[in-house]
């Protein structure tokens, strides 16, 4: 095997044993899938949803400050993901904040959070209750198959024998532009495999911050 090759080879290794680790250890309890969360409200009736969860070893006040200054990472922290996942997924340079912003730390029910450079796709927070609980919800992330989208991202801290259970759950309902079924076929599986990449980078990202293990 050449040198590119096995570089190449061994890259993609590495990132499957990130992946496998992202799944296993991200997992949601059967009982957090089923419980209501702050924020179920604003999209009472999902047509697709995701909960996913990490325990963190350090309290909810010391995980607050990392979840309520993300953002796109040109306007705020950054949604902690790999840089290279950042880049090579989703074409963003820009590194993720590896420190607390405190002009960052004051959020409040109807500020954007810009999630485009351009700031023309954005997240409103809809409830910012520290340190336990943060909703934001979009109306702004459509796709060719689909308008009319109601997009919630829950985000909620609960104590946890001395540290925090993290569970973030995503709902999101739509109206089909394309066929119904072929737009579900579709989000089940591109929603369900950006789950496990980007939620499971990310849960790991805020934790390792949260512990004070930023590299």
């Amino acid at each position: 095997m050449t040198g590119p090759r096995r570089t190449a080879a061994l890259g993609g290794g590495l990132a499957l044993l990130a992946l496998t680790g992202w799944i296993r250890r991200t997992h949601a309890a059967a009982g957090e899938r089923r419980r209501a969360l702050p924020g179920d409200e604003l999209v009472p009736s999902p047509m697709w949803q995701a909960t996913r969860a990490i325990t963190i070893g350090a309290r909810p006040a010391q995980v607050w400050p990392w979840l309520v200054q993300m953002g796109f990472p040109t306007h705020r922290a950054g949604w902690y993901t790999p840089a290279w996942l950042d880049r090579v997924v989703f074409g963003i340079r820009e590194r993720s904040a590896a420190r607390i912003v405190p002009e960052l730390q004051a959020l409040e029910v109807g500020d954007r959070v810009p999630d485009s450079d351009s700031g023309a796709s954005y997240f409103t927070a809809a409830r910012v209750e520290p340190p336990h609980a943060l909703v934001l919800l979009s109306h702004t992330h459509p796709l060719p198959m689909y308008r009319d989208v109601d997009f919630s991202w829950a985000f909620v801290a609960t104590d946890d024998a001395g540290g925090t259970r993290l569970i973030m759950r995503a709902r999101v309902t739509y109206t089909p532009v394309w066929h119904p079924a072929l737009v579900r076929w579709i989000i089940a599986i591109a929603f369900g495999a950006g789950d496990v990449v980007q939620a499971g980078g990310m849960l790991h990202g805020i934790r390792r911050r949260a512990e004070g293990r930023t590299h």
